[in-house]
Formats: C-alpha cells, sequence, structure tokens
C-alpha cells in the first residue's frame, strides 16, 4: 500500500485529529506541522529528510501501528537536479487527472510519459465539442499553436476520458500531423492518440495542429474538459448544441488540479444558452478547463 494511503487510512482508524498528531510529534522531539501532515497523507509531498523520517517512525507509535509498516511503504527518495525537475513535471501532471491510475500504463504503451502530454508546449489551444440532440457528446475538434522546446519535436501525444469506450473513437480529420498510434484502455475508457507532426518542429518554432475526434456511442457525460501547462496563452472553449437540444444550464469552469474544488468562470441559464456556450482567456492559470452542460 502507498505511503499516503497508508497514512490517511492510519490517521482515520485513530480518531485523532491532525493538531492532536502534530502535538504528540512535538511532544516526542520529531516535530512536523500540521500542514505537512496534511501533505503527506495527500500524497502532495513525501518525507524524505531525516528528520521527517524520524518523525514518520514516531508516527507508527501513535497510530499504534507495527514497527516499520510506514517506513517500509516510503516511495523511493525522489531525484535531485535535473532529475528532481523531470520529476516535479511529471508529478504536476499526474495531479490534473483524476484517472492517472489508468493514464499512465496507456501512455507506456506509446512509449510515452507524463511530460509528452506538455512537449510541444502549447501556446494556444481551442476546443469545440458538438453535442447532440440528447445532450451527448458526438465530435470534439482540437485546434493547438505549438512552439518547439530546447530540443524541438517530431511528435505529440493527446490523451482523452469517455463515459464509456465501446469501440475506438473516429478520428475524423488531422492538419499539421498525422496519426500513427492509437492506444486505449475500454475498462477505464480512456484513450491515447500519438501523432507525427508532418514537419518536425525546431527549437523556438510554431507550427499549428488540428484534429477532430467522433466519440462512440452513449457518451453522458455532459461536460467537457482539457489539461493547460504552464506557457498557453490564450484558451477557448466552444460548445455546439443540436437544434432538438436545450441545455438549462451551462458553465465554463477551472481546477488547478483533479481534486480541488472546481470554480466556475462563467454560467448562462435558460434562453441564454442558445445553440452555442463559448469562454475565452488570455493567459490562463495551468489547470484543468472546461464546459458542462445541464
Amino acid at each position: 500500500m502507498d505511503f499516503n494511503r497508508a497514512l490517511g487510512l492510519a490517521l482515520a482508524a485513530s480518531g485523532l485529529s491532525l493538531d492532536q498528531v502534530a502535538q504528540r510529534l512535538r511532544d516526542q522531539g520529531t516535530p512536523v506541522s500540521c500542514s505537512t501532515l496534511s501533505a503527506w497523507q495527500t500524497g502532495l509531498s513525501q518525507p524524505e529528510r531525516a528528520g521527517s523520517l524520524a518523525a514518520v517512525a514516531g508516527l507508527e507509535d501513535i497510530l499504534k501501528l507495527p514497527s516499520g509498516s510506514l517506513v517500509g511503504s516510503l516511495p523511493p527518495r525522489r531525484p535531485r537536479g535535473r532529475r528532481a525537475r523531470a520529476f516535479e513535471a511529471e508529478t504536476e501532471c499526474r495531479r490534473r487527472w483524476e484517472n492517472s491510475y489508468a493514464i499512465a500504463p496507456v501512455l507506456a504503451r506509446l512509449n510515452a510519459d507524463w511530460r509528452d502530454l506538455a512537449n510541444p508546449p502549447v501556446l494556444s489551444y481551442r476546443i469545440r465539442m458538438r453535442v447532440g440532440s440528447a445532450g451527448e457528446e458526438l465530435a470534439l475538434h482540437v485546434s493547438r499553436i505549438h512552439r518547439g522546446g530546447s530540443r524541438g519535436a517530431q511528435r505529440m501525444v493527446y490523451v482523452t476520458s469517455y463515459a464509456s469506450l465501446p469501440h475506438a473513437p473516429r478520428l475524423a480529420m488531422t492538419h499539421g500531423c498525422r496519426l500513427t498510434r492509437f492506444r486505449g484502455d475500454a475498462e477505464a475508457a480512456v484513450a491515447a492518440y500519438e501523432f507525427q507532426l508532418d514537419k518536425p518542429l525546431g527549437p523556438g518554432e510554431l507550427t499549428l495542429t488540428e484534429f477532430t475526434i467522433h466519440y462512440p456511442p452513449r457518451q453522458t457525460d455532459r461536460h467537457t474538459s482539457i489539461h493547460l501547462y504552464p506557457g498557453t496563452r490564450d484558451v477557448v472553449l466552444e460548445t455546439v448544441f443540436d437544434a432538438a437540444y436545450s441545455p438549462d444550464r451551462c458553465q465554463a469552469f477551472h481546477q488547478p488540479f483533479a481534486t480541488a474544488p472546481v470554480k466556475i468562470l462563467k454560467e448562462l441559464s435558460g434562453s441564454e444558452v442558445r445553440r452555442e456556450f463559448q469562454y475565452v482567456a488570455f493567459n490562463p492559470a495551468p489547470g484543468i478547463y472546461g464546459i458542462r452542460w445541464e
């Protein structure tokens, strides 16, 4: 069992508050703040320094756990220097996805990892979701302007989730790129696409890519979302509704990461919605942006 999950379960079973646990750690001579304990149990950070590891051993005693059970569940120490920056980038990407447990294996089947989702960097991001007569997702058009990083780029990887995945989504068109591989997890309803850029992207060069995905049937989530990484300068989200469907309400929303509270950025209801709903932002903060309809 992962350290953060083991700690969270032990804290819940103990009936002790974080304040009480922090006070007992101070009494033992291994002080840890409540905010640090909270970060440990949510997986936002992990104990690594000698003082922190001593506190973990103290937690085993406070929470009445077998000796070594928490210490033994700790992951390997995080790397430093360039490897540390790569680790932090991967962790930041992983936090943006609620179903990250299913996405990582699908990425691996494309010889990719979390960092590939942000490479080449996206300067401008536009999506248009077409919604059917029953409020279901029909097709998603994605248009992005990329800039080549320090090493340039020859491919890009795109991941999306579905309400169900009865068969592979159909790619209707591409511009500036071509599909080379598709990998999906039907049980987790996750799909990953590998595109080859029409022209290799040199450092600092710009290019436009576009593609349209036709969703499989039974897409009843009634929302669409994208993940923005640092450096994106503008974002446009649109939904276009079938003439036979009239949503009661549409909302544009933002979350810094998957488990964060949702912030409503724009809302229309009733006759205000009409056939289309749009949200535009310049210099958006990184995180999850989306539109949901009811």
